[in-house]
């Protein structure tokens, strides 16, 4: 069982595993506005799984050459 202090505000560590829970989040939201034809909100998801790809890739990097 997860510890409830994961789900306060910062409660979730920056590890590339949960930056990829996000992505998949933000996928779902893409999708369901583009099937809906909210294009320009489409259009902002898509800015932020950009930001949050290279994120992912920065702190995988950093994981591997790193690890605990």
């Amino acid at each position: 069982m997860r510890p409830s202090s994961e789900f306060k505000h910062k409660g979730l560590p920056v590890k590339s595993v949960n930056i990829l829970r996000l992505i998949s989040e933000l996928e779902g939201s893409y999708q369901l506005l583009h099937y809906m034809g909210f294009d320009e909100d489409r259009d902002l998801i898509n800015e932020l799984k950009q930001k949050y790809h290279k994120l992912y890739f920065k702190l995988n990097k950093e994981e591997k050459n790193n690890p605990l």
